[in-house]
């Protein structure tokens, strides 16, 4: 009985240490909440509590509130006092080594740990950081095939390296598809392209992008498109995109017949994304009619979901593509519908 008696005194003595120890803010409805304040924000305080863990108060609610250790705090004139505080009414004490500071709570701008960073701090390291260009990587696959009584063999790979910052995107991009069926070559396709575009805080902006493309298939020995123009982001939020691209182009294709044909034109672009939780949807509508023959034109169609799988940096990327050229060389169908089902890997 004597040693239970002498823990459990024990165990009261640690209780009220801990207490004794623990930072206090008093609300102004008379609750005392006892914990360690970690910060205070943008008109909230952060106390970590025995109980519920990490919890924010408001800070109008807060009548006063006291430390056992120095803090950081920033007052409404901009100065700071460090060292630590105590309740003063309604209001508080900071006893700092130049001698006390007494201020309201309300005149409380920020409160914040030794050898963490200030609220303004913060603010600009996160302004700093966004205006830094950083790479992004894409590698996507998508392999099927069948051996038996007939065989098939479907193969597209892609890679995609993005620079962006806050104000501008370079994207550089590589396709490559082929496809057998029993024996006969029914696609063989390569792709490679640069876009470059740069926008002002307004939403106007520019651009310039060109490709080269071989196409076995249709006949297309070499297409090179290129084009500059205007844009407008049309809308720029967190979980969705809309650019708009107006500007001239000028084709070049050359078929395994030995045609060609060259001309400059128009560049029409339409560029959407929009983010779900746990979803990307992508759009992309080209026209490119030509100077030369107006009704020679050429629309391209993509619209694709990503959806995360097993780990963050793993994707799966549903979507079709639709190609269409008004005046194709002979025996070639005016529109291509391909639908594609990609793993892709994203790494930075």
């Amino acid at each position: 009985m004597k040693i239970t008696r002498t823990l459990t005194a024990a165990v009261l003595a640690m209780a009220v240490a801990t207490a004794a120890l623990a930072d206090r803010i008093e609300l102004s409805d008379g609750s005392i909440i006892n914990g360690k304040l970690l910060s205070a924000e943008a008109g909230k305080l952060k106390v970590e509590t025995a109980f519920a863990g990490t919890i924010d108060i408001s800070q109008s609610a807060v009548k006063t509130f006291s430390t056992d250790e120095v803090v950081n705090v920033g007052l409404a004139g901009g100065s700071t006092a460090v060292g630590k505080v105590s309740g003063s009414g309604d209001g508080i004490r900071v006893a700092a080594s130049t001698g006390d500071v007494r201020t309201a709570t309300t005149g409380v701008e920020a409160v914040w740990r030794p050898g963490d960073d200030s609220p303004a701090t913060k603010k600009v390291k996160a302004e700093a950081a966004a205006l830094v260009r950083k790479w992004a990587y894409e590698a996507s696959a998508a392999i099927t095939g069948r051996t038996g009584p007939s065989e098939k063999l479907n193969a597209a790979v892609g890679f995609k390296a993005t620079l962006a910052g806050p104000s501008d995107k370079l994207i550089f991009a590589l396709a490559a598809e082929q496809a057998e069926d029993n024996g006969v070559k029914t696609a063989e396709r390569q792709f490679g392209g640069v876009d470059y575009s740069a926008f002002q805080p307004s939403g106007n902006g520019w651009y310039v992008r060109t490709s080269l493309e071989k196409d076995e298939i249709k006949g297309l020995d070499l297409r090179s498109l290129s084009a500059f123009g205007f844009s407008r982001k049309v809308l720029k939020k967190d979980y969705q995109d809309l650019e708009l691209r107006l500007g001239a182009s000028y084709l070049y294709e050359t078929y395994l017949a030995g045609s060609d044909f060259e001309s400059p034109g128009l560049d029409v672009t339409i560029l959407h994304s929009y983010k779900f939780t746990y979803a990307k949807l992508n759009n992309m509508l080209t026209y490119t009619p030509t100077f030369e023959d107006f009704a020679n034109y050429r629309i391209n169609h993509e619209s694709s979901l990503e959806l995360p799988i097993v780990a963050a940096r793993w994707r799966v990327k549903l979507g079709l593509n639709n190609q269409y050229q008004s005046k194709p060389p002979g025996g070639v169908d005016r529109l291509d519908t391909t639908y594609f089902t990609s793993l892709i890997l994203n790494w930075e």
